[in-house]
């Protein structure tokens, strides 16, 4: 099913037995002596060993969606080549890119380029993320002619500065190039669609690098809640922030996560199956914390996610005004609810 389009070009998800077409295309193709061989004597084409461990299962089968995705790029109903991201990093607001395609006929077409341009649009819409990064080698030039089309830009700084400030992986190429896609972070503002339900949700969880989830809240402009405490995250790795703020305000009756996921997606279906929904966060992490609890990419049927950015002192004043705990993921969604839609009775959570 595609997932993104663009004027020619759309992508759809990988699945499990698209990984032997992905591998050939890029590692035994024509366009391979591009990429590895004779001009690249640093690094030889992968085994199909050496492609799984990398592109690993999740990849395909969508299970951990912020750990990296495959996709499949078409054009006119033609399957031409591959796109993938890898791991999601929220932190530093970054997620490396890469692209082939199946064979040479496909080149020089602006396939890929458009390819670029659609993937990081929908990862943003869809994760949050704003910075993707592309790391070529200085003498592939088809392909720093592709990503510069999409946008992608090369980093100012040196090249090992940067990769030490995002804690970005080894590079692939002695003369590799660091270019980045910066998209514009979403509008502040929230226009209402009459029959449409919103759900402002918020989420706890232990810290911003590697995170598990602790807590997750939700308020619906139908005059319901959710909110629910969960088991399993390490309390060795909370941040001191964490410690000292987050969990003294909450409730303790935590549940394991498979019952929260259960209750959650229920009560999501619930407001779906009334009318359209739309899930509204501040941030990525709360959308990570959504896929996280229901192990999956996908959200229930009928409901999507849009992120409105507010500014973090905004969110204090509003939780202060309302005289509700900060840094509690009820009371956030309810003084994010206020901030985008104005004063409105609190509801109970389900």
């Amino acid at each position: 099913m595609t997932v993104a389009a663009g004027s020619r070009v759309s992508i759809r998800r990988a699945q499990l037995q698209d990984r032997p077409r992905a591998y050939a295309w890029l590692a035994q193709s024509d366009l391979t002596p591009q990429v590895y061989g004779p001009l690249y004597p640093e690094r030889a084409a992968p085994t199909p060993e050496q492609f799984a461990a990398r592109y690993v299962n999740s990849y395909f089968d969508g299970a951990r969606p912020y750990a990296g995705r495959m996709f499949v790029i078409s054009v006119d109903d033609e399957e031409v080549g591959c796109i993938a991201h890898g791991p999601i990093d929220l932190l530093r607001d970054v997620v490396e890119v890469d692209i082939w395609l199946a064979g040479s006929q496909h080149g020089g077409r602006g396939i890929a380029s458009q390819a670029l341009a659609v993937l990081t649009g929908w990862l943003q819409a869809t994760y949050g993320v704003n910075r993707f990064l592309a790391r070529p080698s200085r003498r592939n030039v088809r392909a720093l002619r592709a990503l510069r089309r999409a946008g992608f830009r090369e980093a100012d700084a040196p090249a090992p500065a940067v990769i030490a400030k995002l804690r970005l992986r080894p590079g692939d190429w002695v003369d590799e190039a660091l270019l980045f896609r910066v998209l514009p972070v979403p509008s502040s503002s929230l226009q209402p669609e009459q029959g449409r339900t919103y759900v402002f949700v918020d989420s706890e969880f232990t810290r911003l690098f590697e995170p598990e989830l602790i807590s997750i809240g939700a308020v619906a402009t139908d005059a319901t809640a959710f909110y629910a405490e969960v088991r399993g995250w390490s309390p060795e790795r909370t941040s001191d922030f964490v410690r000292q703020v987050v969990l003294p305000l909450l409730d303790g009756d935590s549940v394991p996560a498979a019952m929260a996921a259960e209750a959650f997606a229920a009560w999501l279906d619930e407001r779906a199956g009334r009318a359209p929904t739309t899930l509204i966060s501040d941030s990525g992490f709360d959308r990570w914390a959504i896929a996280e609890l229901l192990g999956s990419e996908e959200l229930p049927a009928g409901v999507e996610w849009k992120r409105v950015t507010v500014a973090y002192e905004e969110l204090d004043q509003a939780t202060q005004a309302l005289d509700l705990r900060r840094h509690h993921a009820l009371d956030d969604a309810r003084a994010l609810r206020h901030l985008l839609l104005g004063p409105r009775v609190s509801p109970a959570p389900e």
